[in-house]
């Protein structure tokens, strides 16, 4: 049925009264409609180990198959001979088909003194009696081939770690600028090394995750690096430089998940970044079948919390703060949180601090300076480095001194760079440096 003339004038008035208020009230309109749409609950699909790249290609921390059941050698040979005088305490045989690789207790493998070598004779060789292999202190360590003297490596990694840039001590040592980023190349994989022996099996309680902008030279597409902190001990457990796409969240929890011991979930605090989400629930949960269902189904754990803070900007300012369970109860995280000294409130304060003291601590992410990384894969090294030095030698204010590997009881003591840099690590073998 056609519309009278009336009615049709009455719509077209309505629609020109809504066209004068929209022009007038529009962005107090869309204001209100995002104030009032984060307010709304989230309906968000839970993912499963089948949307993380790192699970479905099975990436698993490497690790050394050390036999920890092995005869003591003592036993095994003569008790006539001469004393040992040299300690070997903290050497293992690198020898993957000793019977004795990787024990660096030395009141059970079969190390022996093998004399010293070098320009200064201050090398010390070390000779397996079960195998017969000999091999250097330094095998295992960045010095290992180096000519340079150990000090001036030392100082150059201390001041980079520091927050020192690379040119200063180009200029400073006489030192080509290949040879300082070889030595911090070599420094961050030592790192990474110490950081998977360390860092396993650990129980947490609280993670807090956030990413800062990184600045990459000549890369079109900005770089981003991820990071995971425990608020109680100040630990860094997992970090990941990529982008900043649900990818790199997956990468960053399937870390983390790896370095937990088993049956540990921690309860998580992010910003408002959907993929956290995504992340988080596809590595904490579990399979299982539905009654009559002829597939196995994905759930996320129960005792799983996320909270989320969300932040909006105007004009680079902060305007307000919201907050939100993505999953769990609030009043079982603010338990938690009460429960290890924190104030009952969904916050990222931890994660934000940490991020101004890693950004003075490797020059390559201070804001607005010439220092840039040439690549990811250099500022992934040192970043290594520095959380490696922030773990064992630099005591943190809110431990009454301690360093954060101390307050985990991964260490009794506080690291020198001297022994950070000095610590062997037993190599993996080829056939074990995939995970199956």
């Amino acid at each position: 049925m056609p519309l009278e003339f009336n009615e049709l004038l009455n719509l077209i008035l309505l629609w020109c009264c809504g066209q004068l208020l929209w022009q007038r009230y529009r962005g107090k309109i869309k204001r209100w409609m995002k104030y009032n749409k984060d307010r709304l609950p989230r309906r968000w699909l839970p993912k499963s180990p089948h949307d993380c790249l790192s699970c479905c290609e099975g990436i698993t921390l490497k690790t050394a198959r050390i036999n920890p059941d092995v005869e003591p050698y003592a036993r095994r040979k003569s008790p006539r001979g001469r004393r040992k005088s040299v300690s070997s305490q903290g050497f293992a045989c690198l020898n993957p088909e000793c019977d004795y690789y990787g024990i660096v207790d030395e009141q059970i493998h079969a190390l022996v003194s093998h004399g010293k070598r070098g320009q200064q004779q201050d090398i010390q060789y070390f000779k397996c009696q079960s195998c017969r292999k000999a091999f250097s202190s330094r095998k295992g360590t960045p010095l290992y081939y180096l000519k340079t003297s150990t000090s001036t490596v030392i100082m150059v990694l201390w001041l980079m770690a520091e927050g020192v840039d690379r040119s200063v001590l180009i200029r400073f040592t006489g030192h080509p600028d290949s040879t300082i980023a070889r030595w911090m190349k070599r420094m961050g994989q030592h790192s990474q090394g110490l950081h998977n022996h360390y860092f396993r099996g650990l129980t947490l309680a609280l993670i807090q995750m956030d990413e800062l902008y990184a600045k990459v030279r000549n890369k079109i597409k900005a770089s981003w690096l991820w990071l995971a902190i425990d608020p109680v001990s100040k630990a860094l457990p997992s970090l990941h430089v990529g982008s900043r796409k649900a990818s790199s969240a997956y990468t960053l929890v399937h870390d983390l998940k790896l370095r937990l011991a088993h049956g540990c979930v921690p309860a998580f605090t992010t910003d408002g970044l959907r993929t956290y989400f995504y992340a988080i629930t596809a590595h904490f949960g579990e399979w299982y079948r539905p009654h009559r269902a002829r597939t196995d189904h994905w759930r996320p754990s129960a005792e799983l919390l996320h909270g989320q803070l969300i932040k909006r900007k105007r004009n680079r300012k902060l305007t307000y703060t919201l907050t939100r369970m993505t999953i769990g109860k609030r009043s079982k995280l603010f338990e938690i949180l009460q429960a290890n000294g924190f104030n009952s409130t969904i916050q990222t304060a931890f994660i934000e601090r940490v991020n101004l003291t890693i950004r003075q601590g490797v020059s390559l992410l201070a804001r607005r300076t010439w220092s840039t990384a040439r690549n990811e894969d250099y500022l992934l090294m040192h970043v290594e480095w520095w959380r490696a030095y922030y773990h064992f030698a630099r005591p943190h204010e809110s431990l009454q001194g301690h360093t954060p590997a101390m307050k985990l009881g991964l260490t009794d003591h506080v690291w020198s760079v001297d022994q950070l840099l000095q610590t062997p690590l037993v190599p993996v073998p080829a056939e074990l440096s995939h995970s199956p």
